[in-house]
């Protein structure tokens, strides 16, 4: 009889080794899904590289957009011209909100 249960403990044991020890299956399916996350982070921080050193390439050939960047975020302008500013627009009111 010990003949018969020791190979079933021993297939038992061998199978559960083999879904949940450190390599395991469902430790395998973990690690594969974190490897498609972090590709997938590795791909849009590519393409947002890309659109940078396109920015970057485009600032460095033309000092046309390099005046109107400045102009538009540090208010920088040639001598004698005017830069003028307008308020955000209040936010539109939602028509079907109820008046106060």
């Amino acid at each position: 009889m010990l003949f018969t249960i020791a190979p079933a403990l021993v297939a038992l044991a061998v199978v559960i080794l083999a879904l949940f020890g450190d390599n395991g299956l469902l430790r395998r399916h973990q690690l594969r899904r974190q490897l498609y996350a972090v590709e997938s982070e590795v791909q849009r921080l590519q393409t947002e590289n890309q659109e940078l050193r396109r920015r970057i390439e485009l600032l460095q050939r033309s000092p046309e957009e390099l005046e109107r960047k400045a102009a538009d975020k540090l208010l920088m302008a040639p001598p004698g011209s005017t830069i003028y500013r307008f308020p955000d627009a209040p936010p539109e009111k939602d028509p079907t909100a109820p008046t106060p």
